[in-house]
């Protein structure tokens, strides 16, 4: 049994969260490339794990939401966004621009875990989501992410009457570094004078500096993230002083005048603190703000929605928190 594995049930993980673990460590096995410093086929082995653990936990997204493809101009090039559009009215309608995690180096749209939890968030909660396939370090360290978001934002604003959407009724969303680039984007979109709905943030990185943190101290192994924050820091901002900016929202001074939140954090997450205190922040700094740790779960075991009932509940949360946005703003707007 790997340490981790053993780890997480002396912590008390419930069985689902187990049985996703044991899993993973039998699928990773058979993939060495997972541990290579050859960024491109390090992705081609965690797409492999990540779509092989997407069959057998994260249950399948309506087949009935449209999925589009769009190429988006950037200040850098171009980058993929995939709209996911629920049947229903023409418009105008909510939209959610969202963030996929993996540590900002790892991840893509394509992933079959993310195609079926945005199908099925687009559906639960009435919204159109737009999910940006922001570029990755190390390759494209800090800020590269972050500007994408903030282009993708603009394109969507931009485009906003072509799809139907209300631009004064965009939000933002993401998990784990998804979540970190979520809250940036809202922060600069502030600042630049755009207002956005909401904010829906999953386990975020909301501090790249946790290793002071009760959860990290004693989570980190439960999550192999122990040998892995110094590593995944480095490759996001590169060297030592040369990121300027603030790199996560903890780094933000003014958290004001941001958008209604909603924060999920897990129990047994390295990052359950820092999303916790981001959470804090946000309400002292006059954000209306909704917080729920869900129990006995892992930094990302929110995805097993085809074994787990905590993660239904997960999902479920968003779900209706996003509806609420939505049925909101068309009640002010109306």
């Amino acid at each position: 049994m790997p340490d981790y594995l053993r780890l997480a049930r002396l912590a008390g993980c419930d069985q689902p969260v187990l049985n996703w673990l044991a899993a993973a460590a039998e699928i990773a096995a058979g993939l060495s490339d997972l541990r290579t410093s050859d960024w491109p086929r390090r992705r081609a082995a965690a797409l492999e794990l990540s779509d092989a653990l997407a069959r057998r936990f994260t249950a399948p997204g309506p087949a009935d939401c449209r999925v589009s493809e769009y190429r988006v101009p950037t200040r850098s090039g171009q980058i993929t966004v995939v709209h996911y559009r629920p049947p229903g009215r023409d418009g105008p309608r909510t939209a959610h621009l969202g963030f996929h995690g993996g540590g900002f180096v790892l991840g893509s749209v394509h992933e079959s875990i993310n195609d079926r939890l945005w199908r099925t968030r687009a559906m639960a909660g009435g919204v159109d989501i737009f999910d940006v396939d922001y570029r990755l370090a190390p390759e494209h360290p800090f800020p590269a992410a972050v500007e994408d978001g903030l282009d993708a934002l603009s394109w969507l604003l931009d485009q906003a009457s072509d799809f139907g959407i209300d631009p004064a009724r965009i939000g933002v969303g993401g998990g784990s570094a998804g979540g970190n680039l979520a809250a940036l984007v809202a922060v600069h979109a502030r600042d630049q004078g755009i207002r956005l709905d909401h904010q829906v943030l999953e386990v975020p990185a909301a501090d790249l500096h946790i290793e002071d943190d009760e959860s990290y101290r004693d989570y980190c192994e439960l999550n192999d993230l122990g040998g892995e924050l110094a590593a995944l820091r480095t490759a996001y901002l590169g060297a030592p002083g040369t990121a300027g900016g603030w790199p996560a929202p903890a780094d933000v001074p003014d958290l004001t005048d941001l958008p209604p939140a909603l924060v999920i954090t897990a129990e047994f997450d390295p990052l359950r603190d820092c999303g916790t205190a981001y959470a804090a922040r946000l309400a002292a700094a006059g954000v209306p703000v909704r917080t729920w740790c869900a129990p006995r779960q892992l930094h990302g075991s929110g995805a097993l929605t085809a074994t787990s009932p905590v993660a239904r509940e997960w999902q479920r949360r968003i779900g209706t928190f996003l509806r609420s946005r939505s049925a909101a703003a068309a009640a002010t707007s109306s």
